[in-house]
């Protein structure tokens, strides 16, 4: 197993939506656990491509839809949502080339973000 450890934090309080767009695409999993705020999930297999000119990427996607992950409740409860509350982790399994992390509307003091690959 192959992880990658990020605290997006700082580019996503850096845009004027408080979000951030990473491409998961060659990922099994994604696990995201906000500090700060609350936060909601999107995802899009459209990275923006203009046919002949490029091939899009992660500040060019479009047509985002909510993306569904695991919500750890309780010890005893789990749910599938498309948000998750300050400090609690929210698991994705890879549905789409691109996840955006968007801030309830408060700055993140950190965006911890754990890429997983499955060798």
């Amino acid at each position: 197993m192959l992880a990658k450890y990020l605290d997006l934090a700082e580019e996503a309080n850096a845009s004027e939506d408080v979000s951030v767009v990473i491409d998961v695409s060659n990922y099994d999993y994604v696990l995201v656990q906000p500090i700060g705020d609350a936060a909601l999930f999107q995802t899009t297999i459209d990275g923006g491509a203009v046919q002949g000119v490029s091939d899009g990427g992660a500040s060019t996607a479009t047509n985002f839809v909510d993306a569904c992950g695991l919500r750890n409740e309780t010890l005893n409860s789990t749910t599938l949502n498309s948000t998750v509350a300050d400090g609690k982790i929210i698991k994705f399994n890879v549905v789409g080339r691109y996840l955006k992390i968007t801030s309830g509307g408060l700055p993140f003091t950190k965006l911890l973000v754990m890429l997983t690959k499955i060798s």
